[in-house]
């Protein structure tokens, strides 16, 4: 069997680590709508303030427990997003009745079918008869029992295809024809609800005020916290001082030794061994608040010889 000599070094290069740490909170005491200061906090800074963790919430209170005022907050009611259960579908065709959809006391995200042949948005623990659909994309009227939007989207899953889509006035109008006996039935389009400005997951609960979202004034769909702390629904062209967020960060530089060929400083074998070291941070759980990269060495490269070169055969 032939024998081939080859020639490893010993070679260091610098890695740089960027820690991203928790939020950090800066008050901003200027009074501009909910519009206006995510703007200025966007430039500024990283967004409106988003709170999650209790250790989050201790801090924003300690920021504002001397001030008498409703400040901003990053988070805002998405009243414009209707889509269709079935496949996410977007909308095409809307029925709305007169003054709907209105978010009456702030909690209405779910849709149902009018015996009048319009469309009411509701609280989706409202019990209604249900219109699912078929494999072959036709109504099925579900009577008995009336049940909520969310028991009524399961229901359909399991037992059909979903919840009913409606995209035109003629199948609109065999729906309400079916329901004439009963007075609402559950139709597929829903809308997300409260959101963070950042787009980070609502999944944690909000610390709303006792009878809060309640939409008093019919547009009260941007957040704010009272003066105890606790988050309100307002309108979002009220003028309020505001909380931008930022990040603690950590920067550091370590030394990495590799045993390699000569070859080491090519980019793609670079960009491998910097693949490698996210993938062991993915493993921790740490990558998605770690940044990394090379050090560039003063001759240009990643890698400089470290010791004498080593020999090996293969």
């Amino acid at each position: 069997m032939e024998q081939r000599l080859i020639h490893l070094f010993l070679l260091s290069g610098f890695l740089s680590i960027i820690l991203c740490g928790s939020r950090e909170y800066i008050l901003i005491e200027d009074y501009k709508t909910w519009d206006e200061a995510q703007d200025y906090c966007r430039q500024n800074y990283i967004d409106l303030a988003t709170v999650q963790s209790d250790e989050e919430w201790n801090e924003l209170t300690k920021l504002i427990e001397k001030l008498q005022f409703y400040i901003w907050i990053g988070l805002y009611d998405d009243v414009n997003t209707w889509h269709w259960s079935y496949q996410d579908e977007s909308v095409t065709f809307l029925q709305w009745d007169s003054e709907q959809p209105n978010n009456l006391n702030g909690k209405q995200y779910c849709v149902n079918l009018r015996t009048n042949g319009y469309w009411w948005d509701e609280a989706c623990n409202l019990t209604c008869t249900v219109f699912c659909q078929s494999g072959e994309g036709q109504p099925v009227l579900v009577t008995d029992p009336e049940m909520s939007w969310n028991k009524a989207q399961h229901y359909c899953r399991e037992n059909y295809t979903d919840l009913f889509t409606i995209r035109n006035m003629d199948v609109n109008q065999q729906l309400t024809v079916m329901i004439q006996d009963n007075t609402c039935a559950w139709i597929g389009l829903f809308r997300d609800s409260w959101k963070w400005s950042d787009q980070t997951s609502t999944s944690s609960s909000l610390r709303w005020a006792v009878g809060q979202p309640d939409n008093s004034f019919g547009q009260d769909s941007c957040a704010a916290l009272d003066y105890d702390g606790q988050i309100a629904d307002e309108s979002c062209s009220r003028l309020y001082y505001f909380l931008c967020q930022t990040r603690r960060v950590k920067h550091q530089i370590l030394r990495l030794e590799v045993k390699a060929g000569d070859n080491v400083n090519d980019p793609a074998i670079t960009t491998t061994v910097l693949n490698k070291v996210q993938q062991k941070l993915r493993e921790q759980g740490m990558a998605a608040d770690v940044k990394l990269s090379w050090q560039q060495q003063p001759n240009g490269m990643v890698f400089q010889k470290h010791t004498n070169g080593l020999t090996g055969t293969e």
